[in-house]
């Protein structure tokens, strides 16, 4: 597993030496620093920067602030056209600046990025305002640009953002980076885990499975029906249920053989997914995949490429 002392070490060795994207989970200090590190590598190369802190001009439509921004990129007519469809835009062209939700105000910065087609861009927590639809438009960009060879690095946002995006994910810990390509027993808590599974009328007879995890100072017994996917982050499993995380004592490896007979499958290695909660695939490049399930929020899960062919053989339908 990969380790940097520094945020500033890990852009020198993956961003300016190896020319890799990376997506991290870390402090709002990191973030900070991690902008001024790109800034220190970037050199000659074209560069874009996605800011919280961005909120376009006010005074100016939609449209004219990508016209200037045009202007200066050296981008046409048709450049800033297709920017406004690629990201939703077209039918609040004519909006002033001012009047956009937030949402739309990330879209414009992206809308603004694509017009110069950075070789390197820096994006401060870039789904954080967006909903499913904008975050699969903002996901196929980020996609086609890396494609096309542009390094990303993104920085603030949570584990699982990090990894939906094509690259390296990492998190912080205590000043130090780690890598998010962790084990098999990614997460692991030390020890073994709880029972998982309680046979209570012998192996010819009904199975009754719980999966323990902690609610404060209280253990809960979930019904696997009820999650809808395990995840592992900085060393701690959680069961998501409605959108709350419970950790877990079990390791990865331990839930992935209790819950497979469930219907659930292992998309990633730091992600166990209730495929009866998956409502579609997304794929955005030859090797980026996302699983978008059905609860309120539409969250994407990532889909590790050697585990696609897996699940497209597993639940083929017959």
């Amino acid at each position: 597993m990969a380790e940097y002392s520094s945020v500033e070490a890990l852009i020198e060795s993956e961003v300016a030496s190896a020319g890799r994207s990376v997506h991290l989970e870390c402090s709002r200090d990191t973030v900070r620093r991690a902008r001024a590190a790109v800034e220190a590598v970037q050199g000659n190369r074209r560069g874009a920067y996605f800011l919280e802190s961005d909120g376009g001009f006010d005074r100016d439509t939609v449209e004219s602030y990508l016209r200037f921004f045009g202007r200066i990129s050296g981008s046409g007519r048709k450049d800033v056209a297709a920017a406004l469809a690629h990201f939703g835009l077209e039918n609040c062209a004519r909006t002033l600046v001012s009047k956009l939700t937030a949402e739309r105000k990330a879209l414009l910065g992206f809308a603004r990025m694509s017009l110069f087609e950075p070789e390197i861009c820096f994006c401060e927590r870039p789904l954080l305002e967006l909903g499913p639809e904008a975050r699969s438009w903002v996901l196929s960009w980020i996609a086609d640009r890396t494609d096309a060879g542009t390094v990303f690095v993104t920085a603030g946002q949570p584990l699982r953002e990090a990894l939906l995006m094509p690259g390296v994910a990492f998190w912080e810990e205590e000043g130090r980076i780690f890598s998010a390509d962790l084990g098999s027993d990614a997460g692991a808590a030390d020890g073994a885990g709880e029972s998982a599974e309680t046979d209570l009328l012998g192996d010819d007879e009904v199975r009754i499975c719980k999966i323990a995890v902690k609610a404060g100072e209280a253990t809960l017994l979930l019904d696997p029906r009820e999650i809808d996917f395990v995840e592992s982050a900085n060393r701690v499993n959680y069961a998501s249920v409605r959108g709350e995380l419970y950790p877990t004592a079990l390791t990865m490896d331990e839930l992935e053989e209790t819950l497979a007979r469930y219907g659930f499958f292992r998309c990633h290695r730091s992600y166990i997914v209730n495929m009866q909660k998956v409502s579609r695939v997304e794929r955005y490049t030859r090797n980026t995949f996302n699983l978008v399930l059905s609860d309120a929020a539409h969250t994407s899960l990532p889909l590790s490429k050697g585990r696609a062919e897996e699940m497209r053989e597993r639940f083929r339908r017959k």
